[in-house]
């Protein structure tokens, strides 16, 4: 591991190292996954010959390139020789006369020169890229070669060892010198980030780092104290220590958390940044990065740590010259707990103290490099006790060996430092019992407020179903993770009655902004088999910014205009909603209200449209209605049907069929369905829901028992259908159609229902994916493909005939079944159809349908573009 050969002879192991420690590179590519064209290079040393274009996959793999990188349009280059951290010079790339290429390759082979340009000419960030590029990948010496892209940003092309080795002067620290810090942390209230310039000026002790929340917002993320510089870690830590309780005493509220470590909020990285009165040289920085910066890691929340490693302030080797010596600024927030910053004070001090005395072997080797970045502790533990017998050998150690103790503890123990906690509290600083109340906000993402031209700081009205709140407009601090997110403080969202884990998308009308979309399912309790399907909308609503809720009919409260509804996370209190799923399947009053009623209300009075509108219900579940509907001009796929009357109903039906059905023209669930066949000796019904059978001599017999039901209740009569096998089981075929967010139809699915009874039952039901059915009730591929065509294109039929009778909807289910003679039978239409394709296992058409559902509706509540 202490030879140097792995970076120095491998071109595209150098390339990978500087991507992981973040600096702009050549990006390397896989020929399978990538974008065409790019570019294909050799292992070795070939001064430009071994770089092609490639423009197919088939010529990546023919034309055998070791690796292959993206093609990047380079305006200019330049070479800066690297000493330790110093720039000592700098060649710009100038053609005499180029030898044509396809990409511009500025080496002397292809008619390039360079020429000397001054230092102090070339921009400082592009000088710190260079001399961090050299650093990382462990050389003290060399040629990093940039190039500048057309929008002026660098990438480094290529890193060239120089065989002179450079030594560095070492020089040994000159005691004492001071160590300072400016450190950062954020501020949270009810466990939202709320801006550090709501109590910090900007300038001071105790201000507000530079970032703000948005450009020109005037709203600052972070606080960040600056305490005075000492002459000795512990005197540095009483300056940090007063600075803390200051920053407490400007906040007194209870509901306020003070929280650091690296990454407190997703996208606001928090530094402790060192500042050293000594110079900076590769020596000190080396051991900075080994012995202080790794065994933080090693005391981190690996996952924010990894995050704000890949930012400009993360990672080995970051550091900024000053006027009083160096800035090291790779160092997460280390002001978690008291015990803790007087550790690392004092490691810091010690490591720079003796820094000339301490080997750094190890800290290139990719191996390491890449646990460091990754936050691979396990692997960075392994060094950890050659760390630590290195830094007890020191002179200085007995000083801070009572501080360190602390750290090293926590280090070998493998704990780890809780970045949600309260650091106040672990500083036990003394919190008044009062609350803080941000007021009624509404953070709105700049993006959105162009859109709806609503401007920061306005006052404006915020509705959600039936409730509305005046608010605040304030930037949204999250914009850079999602652009069409908004958040609502405490209050508002209490005022609206929404609840605390929604994001909800945003409409805007004059000085009204609607919050949603919310969705609400009208089913009973308990949903049983409907509970797993109602989970599933939950989980792609939360995805999609939706919000969806069920409901009862006796949980509306009519006076206060909310609903009682359960969501993922249980019951609640929640606004009317936007748009209602239908999914109440009894039409029987209940004593305390009449169905009827409640959605005629709902849908005239509240004005909340019906993702399947009540016509449309009442319709599909009058079988005699529907068949009337269809039968103008889909006669020929419907069995016969008659409205059940006389006896010579029966007579005439069985005379013909042999076989006929008899159905309660508003049932449901098979409930009431009863089969007679008509054998030589005698007559059979089968009472389809019970499962019991009666035999009958005559056909007088039977209708006398008949009789009574089809005097109380209405019935039709229908044909019998020899239906398709297969397995010996009946086959019908479910279409599922369905409206997407632009009100178009579409067929999402179709699957094979197989039952061993005539008619479908729940619990007799097997379903499988259409496909193998048809593979082989159909050998011959045409046939089969028309057949499942004419599926489709006959439930595409159906609903433009239903949607014309009742208005618009956005699902339907079509069962068909093919008879003994290959023509397609319509058996029913659904409007309330149960989601069968979890149960064949295609999950991808399951979210799909779901998906589908859910954007039909949000498009019915006006969020049509925001799907």
């Amino acid at each position: 591991m202490k030879e140097r050969f792995w970076i120095e002879s491998d071109k595209e192991l150098t390339l990978k190292i500087l991507n992981l420690n973040n600096v702009p590179s050549i990006e390397l590519v896989d020929p399978k996954t990538c974008m065409y064209p790019i570019i294909g290079r050799k292992y070795g040393q070939h001064g430009g010959k071994d770089i092609s274009l490639i423009h197919t996959k088939e010529q990546a793999v023919d034309e055998g390139y070791d690796f292959y990188t993206k093609l990047y349009s380079i305006e200019t280059e330049y070479y800066m020789e690297i000493e330790g951290l110093s720039v000592k010079g700098v060649e710009l790339a100038f053609v005499q006369q180029a030898i044509f290429n396809e990409v511009p390759i500025r080496t002397a082979v292809f008619g390039w020169n360079w020429k000397e340009e001054e230092i102090n000419t070339i921009p400082i960030e592009w000088r710190t890229i260079a001399i961090r590029a050299l650093y990382v990948t462990g050389l003290t010496h060399g040629l990093v070669k940039i190039g500048v892209l057309q929008n002026e940003s660098v990438i480094v092309l290529d890193i060239t060892p120089i065989n002179n080795k450079f030594s560095e002067d070492v020089v040994e620290s000159k005691l004492p010198f001071s160590i300072g810090a400016d450190i950062e942390f954020m501020l949270s209230c009810d466990h939202e980030l709320i801006p550090a310039s709501t109590f910090f000026p900007v300038e001071g002790a105790v201000g507000c780092d530079e970032r703000q929340i948005e450009q020109d917002s005037g709203e600052y993320a972070l606080v960040e104290i600056r305490p005075e510089k000492g002459q000795t870690p512990h005197e540095l830590y009483t300056h940090i220590k007063q600075l803390m309780e200051k920053a407490s005493e400007m906040v007194p509220y209870e509901n306020i958390e003070f929280h650091a470590g690296s990454m407190p909020f997703r996208g606001y990285q928090c530094g402790g940044h060192l500042h050293f009165g000594i110079p900076s040289s590769l020596s000190l920085l080396r051991a900075l990065d080994y012995y202080l910066a790794i065994p933080v890691a090693l005391t981190e929340e690996t996952k924010t740590a990894k995050l704000r490693r890949k930012t400009n302030h993360g990672g080995l080797g970051r550091f900024r010259e000053k006027t009083y010596g160096f800035e090291y600024i790779s160092l997460s927030s280390w002001i978690v707990e008291p015990n803790l910053t007087k550790s690392i004070l004092c490691l810091a001090y010690l490591v720079a103290t003796h820094h000339h005395e301490l080997q750094t072997e190890f800290l290139f080797h990719p191996n390491i490099q890449r646990a460091f970045y990754h936050g691979n502790q396990p692997i960075l533990k392994q060094l950890w006790g050659d760390i630590k017998s290195t830094l007890m050998k020191t002179s200085s150690y007995s000083s801070y060996e009572n501080e360190l103790a602390y750290l090293f503890d926590i280090i070998e123990n493998g704990n780890r430092f809780n970045e949600s906690s309260d650091i106040r509290k672990n500083w036990e600083m003394i919190i008044p019992n009062q609350t803080y109340d941000t007021g009624l906000i509404i953070q709105i993402p700049k993006k959105i407020r162009q859109k709806y031209n609503l401007k920061e700081g306005d006052s404006t009205f915020v509705c959600a179903g039936k409730n509305m709140s005046p608010a605040t407009i304030h930037a949204y601090p999250f914009s850079f993770h999602n652009s069409s997110m908004i958040q609502l403080s405490k209050s508002l969202r209490s005022k609206l009655i929404l609840p605390q884990d929604w994001n909800p998308k945003l409409l805007s009308a004059g000085r009204v902004i609607t919050l949603g979309p919310i969705i609400g399912i009208l089913a009973a309790r308990p949903f049983d088999r409907q509970t797993t399907y109602f989970q599933h909308l939950f989980r792609l609503a939360k995805e999609k910014q939706m919000f969806v809720y069920v409901f009862e009919p006796q949980d509306i409260n009519w006076d206060q205009q909310v609903i009682k509804g359960t969501t993922l996370n249980g019951e609640g209190i929640f606004p009317f909603p936007a748009v209602i799923y239908d999914r109440l399947f009894s039409r029987k009053a209940n004593n305390d209200y009449d169905i009827d009623e409640i959605r005629a209300k709902l849908e005239t009075l509240n004005k909340i449209p019906f993702l399947n509108p009540p016509a449309m219900v009442e319709l599909t579940s009058n079988k005699w209605e529907t068949h009337q509907l269809l039968s103008d001009e889909h006669d020929e796929y419907l069995p016969e049907t008659r409205r059940f009357k006389h006896f010579t109903d029966l007579t005439e039906m069985l005379d013909r069929y042999g076989e006929v059905f008899i159905k309660p023209i508003d049932g449901s669930m098979s409930r009431g369905v009863m089969r007679i066949i008509r054998r030589p000796t005698e007559i059979l019904m089968f009472h389809v829901y019970t499962k019991t059978v009666q035999q009958f001599s005559r056909i007088e017999e039977l209708f006398n028992v008949i009789e009574p039901f089809i005097e109380t209740t209405p019935h039709l009569i229908q044909e019998g259908i020899r239906r398709k096998k297969y397995n010996g089981k009946n086959l019908e075929i479910r279409v599922y159609m369905q409206k997407n967010e632009k009100q178009i139809w579409f067929r999402t699915g179709m699957v094979a229902r197989l039952t061993s009874n005539e008619v479908m039952t729940e619990d007799l039901e097997v379903n499988l994916r259409l496909s193998i059915v048809m593979n082989r009730l159909y050998q011959d591929p045409t046939e089969r493909r028309y057949m499942t065509n004419q599926l489709g294109r006959i439930a595409r039929k159906i609903v433009a005939t239903v949607e014309q009778e009742v208005g618009d909807f956005g699902e339907l289910a079509v069962d068909l079944c093919i008879d003994q003679y290959d023509s397609i039978k319509l058996l029913e239409i659904n409007a309330k159809p149960d989601n069968l394709f979890s149960q064949i296992r295609a999950y991808k058409l399951r979210s799909l349908a779901g998906i589908r559902l859910l954007n039909y509706a949000a498009s019915l509540a006006g969020y049509k573009n925001q799907v």
